[in-house]
């Protein structure tokens, strides 16, 4: 065991002084690819959503910095369709089939599918952002572009505010099994928050998430759970709500990563401070987004408490100009 250690050690240390002396393998490719004239760019993905903006995006930056011109491909699976398509992929290919974190041979799906690669194309069959973009992450900020036109994909899932303030609730991250930590805080947890912050407040609450249960029956909060496609989630977030509550999660990132310009505070939850938006310490896109992240104590987010939570909605309520009780009932008489 000792000796399979040093061996690693040895290796990754190598790979770091070869990265830091010639380049990362990615930078190598591009390099070849500006030389050679090559503007075809091909990746394959199958591994995280939030990933694409935190680790694919500053990677397309810098290709399209680099090659003028440049085309980029991306195979994948289908839920992932969506976030290339924010990402700015010029052409996204669904594998079919494909399960999260299953390898496979990006060749071989091009031609079960009848794509014929371009022959000059530069192809990233398992990208690894994570090495290839190093500790500085702030040079290439992540940036997913919003079409206005996709903001009325709210309209049939949540009518529009009146006065009260929408607060959009991401109550399970769905992906937590594939990490070593929890990342989800507690169904009691956030049913006492619910009831911190009733209707009667002027706050109307939505839930988000894949899965539906009866969780938080009981609750006057609207539940989208299991009812939007990642598309319509976002456009209730851009049009409706002005504070999400989320754990760290795909639907954090790339909230955060809207290039759009709209009202929203942001108070994310968090057991692990060295991963996602927190790692890549870039400011957000949007320039009227604030962002307040609570950091559960001994990085689990389980013992971040209702108190602790219900005191940054508290304070982003205050800056939303919530309504007084005269206004409220004025609008409820009519």
């Amino acid at each position: 065991m000792l000796r399979t250690r040093g061996r690693l050690s040895v290796m990754y240390w190598s790979r770091i002084l070869g990265d830091r002396l010639l380049g990362t393998p990615f930078a190598r490719a591009l390099a070849r690819a500006r030389r050679d004239g090559r503007r075809e760019f091909v990746f394959g993905w199958n591994r995280g959503l939030g990933d694409i903006a935190l680790g694919l995006v500053p990677l397309f930056v810098q290709i399209r910095r680099t090659v003028p011109g440049s085309r980029i491909a991306v195979f994948t699976r289908a839920e992932l369709a969506v976030p290339f398509e924010l990402a700015g992929a010029d052409a996204i290919h669904v594998v079919p089939g494909l399960e999260r974190d299953t390898g496979f041979d990006l060749g071989a799906a091009a031609a079960r599918m009848g794509i014929a690669l371009p022959p000059d194309a530069t192809v990233f069959a398992d990208p690894d952002p994570t090495r290839w973009l190093g500790e500085d992450r702030r040079e290439f900020p992540p940036a997913l572009r919003w079409d206005p036109a996709w903001n009325a994909l709210a309209d049939r899932l949540a009518p529009p505010a009146g006065t009260e303030v929408v607060i959009g609730a991401h109550v399970h991250s769905e992906t937590a099994r594939y990490y070593g930590y929890v990342k989800d805080w507690p169904v009691a947890a956030w049913q006492a928050l619910f009831a911190r912050f009733p209707a009667a407040r002027g706050v109307r609450w939505v839930l988000f998430g894949n899965t539906t249960d009866a969780a938080y029956a009981g609750t006057d909060a609207l539940d989208l759970r299991g009812r939007t496609d990642f598309l319509e989630l976002l456009a209730v977030i851009r049009t409706r709500c002005r504070i999400l509550v989320a754990p760290d999660s795909g639907v954090l990132t790339v909230t955060y990563y809207l290039a759009d310009d709209f009202p929203l505070e942001i108070v994310s939850l968090w057991s692990d401070p060295r991963q996602g938006v927190l790692k890549q310490d870039c400011p957000s896109p949007n320039p009227s987004l604030r962002h307040v992240p609570l950091q559960g104590p001994g990085e689990d987010v389980r013992n971040l408490s209702p108190d602790d939570v219900a005191a940054a909605v508290e304070a982003a309520l205050s800056r939303c100009s919530l309504p007084s009780t005269s206004e409220r009932a004025q609008t409820n008489a009519h």
